[in-house]
């Protein structure tokens, strides 16, 4: 007995037409709002207010923090200051020349309000101008 054979259609298929975005996303669900970027101007312009200092101080105090920051990370220490949080470097590479650092951010949940260490309470911590003399 001849086995018979099923020859395959030669025959292009229809390439399937292709997903437009209006129907992957669901009309339900709203357009995702743009991602905030916080420039360099508008970081110095609120150390400027924060701090209450001239924007020149505000501007040295910005470029120092971030440099001292930048070159902490490119050696690959973890940093922990408190009112930021911990950063912790979960992958460091260069493509085309840039150094590209994956960074994890731990903040604990209140971290923007001050500590119970920075509430100012009824002890004075300087001493009355006749003591220690």
């Amino acid at each position: 007995m001849a086995k018979s054979r099923k020859t395959r259609s030669t025959a292009a298929k229809p390439a399937p037409a292709p997903r437009s975005a209006a129907m992957l996303t669901p009309a339900s669900e709203p357009a995702p709002e743009p991602k905030l970027v916080l420039r360099k101007k508008t970081f110095v312009e609120r150390v400027m207010v924060e701090a209450g200092v001239k924007k020149g101080e505000a501007r040295a105090m910005t470029d120092t923090v971030l440099n001292v920051l930048g070159k902490a990370l490119s050696e690959g220490e973890e940093i922990d200051v408190p009112p930021l949080g911990k950063l912790k470097i979960n992958r460091q590479f260069e493509k085309n020349g840039d150094e590209i650092l994956v960074v994890k951010l731990k903040r604990k949940p209140g971290a923007d309000a001050p500590s119970v260490a920075d509430e100012k309470s009824d002890e004075n911590p300087l001493a009355d101008a006749g003591e220690g003399r």
